[in-house]
């Protein structure tokens, strides 16, 4: 009632194209006192009250209103949101995501929805069908923290899903000669072997950036090339991005 729920927008990039491809949705929320609050705070509270679906449709109408603004600006970027548990399957159902982006002059393919093994092992029947119906309405489905939960190649095979994303945990502990540069280089392998885009979260270092080109991972997000930043900010760290990404000078 109060909008004080905002989301924040990371960027991400296509290492293939050295471009700024997009964002993904960050939920935060400006509390009158106690100032910016983050998810980890606020979420679990909501999950355990349903109170995650009500913001969750909040937050997926701010989401299509901005692809729109950027849309009419002429700027081609997809955004991701992350889907709760609580959601699948009648709480973001695939006709209210329809409905949402159709209302916006939105096509599905420009709104990709993350979810977790977590999530898809709650009620496996129940989530197979919402991302087969979801999938079939033209929206990409992303498997986001890949590595940290069970990892089964069998929900791979399983679930539909077009990108699998390394869990920062992962990425920004990678050394030349650790197990985290072996790991990432192994999930980032075998997701291309199947077909599957890989992002790489966690991005914090030049050294991370060039590893994960070498390695031929296709979208990278992290604060080596911006933290997540209000809508109002995007447009700057835009040109940021495209400055620090440019080829040097002959």
């Amino acid at each position: 009632r109060n909008q004080e729920f905002v989301l924040f927008y990371q960027p991400v990039i296509d290492l293939r194209s050295r471009r700024l491809s997009g964002a993904e949705a960050l939920i935060r929320w400006r509390h009158p006192t106690r100032g910016l609050v983050p998810p980890d705070s606020f979420i679990p509270l909501a999950e355990k009250t349903g109170l995650v679906v009500e913001i969750s449709l909040l937050m997926l109408d701010t989401a299509c209103a901005q692809l729109q603004t950027w849309q009419t600006q002429g700027l081609d970027y997809t955004l991701s949101l992350n889907v709760s548990g609580r959601q699948i399957p009648d709480g973001l159902s695939p006709a209210t995501l329809h409905e949402v982006v159709s209302r916006y002059g939105i096509t599905p393919d420009k709104l990709a929805l993350e979810i977790t093994e977590g999530v898809m092992l709650r009620d496996i029947d129940k989530s197979l069908a919402w991302v087969n119906a979801v999938h079939a309405l033209g929206f990409r489905v992303y498997l986001d923290d890949f590595g940290t939960g069970y990892s089964s190649l069998s929900y791979l095979k399983m679930f539909p899903v077009d990108t699998l994303k390394v869990d920062k945990s992962f990425v920004k502990d990678m050394k030349d000669d650790g197990n985290e540069f072996t790991l990432v280089g192994a999930i980032i392998a075998m997701g291309r072997s199947l077909g599957l885009d890989i992002v790489a979260e966690g991005v914090e270092l030049e050294s991370h950036l060039l590893a994960l080109q070498r390695m031929g991972c296709h979208y990278a997000q992290g604060y080596y090339f911006s933290p997540p930043v209000p809508a109002q900010e995007f447009e700057a760290v835009a040109a940021r991005v495209t400055t620090l990404l440019a080829p040097p000078a002959p």
